[in-house]
């Protein structure tokens, strides 16, 4: 789990990621490909399946630390395989 750097938008439809601060790297998102969340505990998690037409990432936000990290992330680009 690889924390990371996160703009995103709060609104009332809910959390949306825009931009995320990888390392040296900035990606700008796209798309929103799916959104869901689980409970541990008393803290609710965040997941969100997001892409930037050449990578995707599935991200979590927990809303207590308000901490970002990147728990996947596919080079979509080219070879389509999991990224080290």
């Amino acid at each position: 789990m690889e924390t990371i750097e996160v703009i995103a938008t709060f609104t009332k439809e809910g959390v949306f990621p825009k931009i995320i601060k990888w390392g040296t790297n900035r990606y700008k998102i796209l798309q929103v490909n799916l959104i869901h969340s689980i409970k541990d505990g008393a803290i609710r998690i965040y997941f969100f399946s997001v892409s930037d037409g050449a990578n995707s990432w599935k991200l979590g936000f927990n809303t207590d630390s308000l901490k970002w990290w990147i728990e996947d992330h596919y080079d979509t680009s080219n070879s389509g395989g999991l990224a080290p």
